[in-house]
């Protein structure tokens, strides 16, 4: 009675793991395809970035899914400067996840074949993130939030302690990949560095969630070190600009000149990632002009704005809005956009009251 009761639950169990898994997956490949993009856009009919500098231009747009994974983050060390960990949106963040997964490929899958190895990696993130945010919801809205109230109003110092590591590991991500953070050191400086707060039933639960999580993260970021060794990414990107001048290449601006051309245009590398943001923004603040990236004319971007102010620029394209869940009342707005009106869109972006948060480089 008892094997068949077990083989029972085994078979609901292996059905449930299937439905969650492959559900996703049937969803975006059936139901999110092939979209065109709502502007003038591809490859620069005669791109002057080497051929292997290139990068697909559908490699702009499929990874936002990565990057809105470092917002998640963001939000929750937003949300924790305030408030406890219950009161972060788990199940809203795992949705936008797989809705934004949806739109890009739809667009993306417009422009032509997308990568095996991008797609898969972005079903494997998002599984991960499923998990990871399933788990700690169902855990911090149930256990945590009744040791939370019975702390009261003032946060221990393992609460402290909590919100300055996500602090910390929110900003590290705008750079670097997540499995190189050293959540090993925050486990040390819990245990080693951290007095035991009060009161002692929230203190203690605090210890074992937070040393749990970390320690967990610590393995799981070693065995994703190790298969990310085999194929390292690739730091810079190589761009077309006009007007730059001897300051603007300064060894502090990460900028390199690879070669000038007789029109005014010069071939630079820069790094990638939320430096190459920083690099963009400084462009459009000198009224510098951005001609071509990784060989592309066109461009994924994203901005903060408030409700009420509009997006809608000369050559480019909302492509999606989605509530910024640590931002009452501002949106994340997704664009496309044409790259010689980067600069201005960036100015324009800026001029109504709204932020620019990313550019999305291939």
């Amino acid at each position: 009675m008892w094997l068949r009761r077990l083989l029972r639950w085994m078979a609901w169990g292996t059905a449930i793991l299937l439905l969650l898994i492959g559900g996703p997956i049937v969803t975006i490949e059936a139901g999110c395809q092939g979209s065109n993009l709502p502007i003038a856009a591809g490859n620069s009919r005669a791109p002057v970035t080497e051929a292997g500098e290139r990068l697909p231009l559908t490699n702009s747009i499929l990874s936002y899914p990565e990057w809105y994974i470092v917002y998640a983050y963001q939000d929750f060390a937003k949300i924790l400067e305030h408030a406890d960990e219950a009161a972060f949106p788990y199940l809203g963040s795992i949705a936008d996840y797989w809705t934004s997964f949806c739109t890009v490929h739809r667009i993306a899958s417009g422009q032509g074949t997308i990568d095996l190895g991008e797609k898969a990696m972005l079903y494997i993130i998002g599984f991960s993130f499923t998990a990871e945010l399933g788990l700690k919801g169902a855990y911090e809205t149930t256990i945590g939030r009744l040791t939370a109230w019975l702390r009261g109003p003032e946060k221990t110092s393992e609460d402290r302690l909590a919100a300055t590591m996500a602090a910390d590991y929110a900003a590290f991500l705008d750079q670097k990949p997540w499995y190189e953070y050293p959540f090993r050191d925050q486990v040390r400086r819990l245990r080693a560095e951290t007095p035991v707060g009060r009161p002692a039933v929230r203190a203690w639960e605090r210890r074992f969630a937070l040393t749990t999580e970390w320690t967990i993260k610590a393995a799981y970021a070693r065995a994703i070190a190790a298969s990310a060794g085999l194929d390292p990414a690739v730091l810079e990107i190589d761009s077309v600009v006009c007007c730059l001048d001897d300051k603007d290449t300064s060894p502090r601006s990460g900028i390199i000149v690879r070669k000038k051309f007789d029109n005014g245009r010069t071939l630079i590398r820069t790094p990638r990632y939320g430096a190459f943001t920083r690099v963009l923004t400084t462009f459009a603040e000198h009224d510098m002009k951005v001609f071509e990236i990784a060989g592309n004319d066109v461009i994924f971007l994203t901005a903060l704005a408030p409700q009420d102010v509009g997006l809608d620029l000369p050559n480019a394209h909302t492509v999606f809005t989605y509530p910024a869940r640590s931002r009452p009342g501002w949106q994340r707005r997704g664009l496309l956009v044409s790259v010689p009106s980067l600069v201005e869109t960036i100015r324009e972006i800026g001029n109504r009251g709204a932020t620019l948060e990313h550019v999305y480089d291939y």
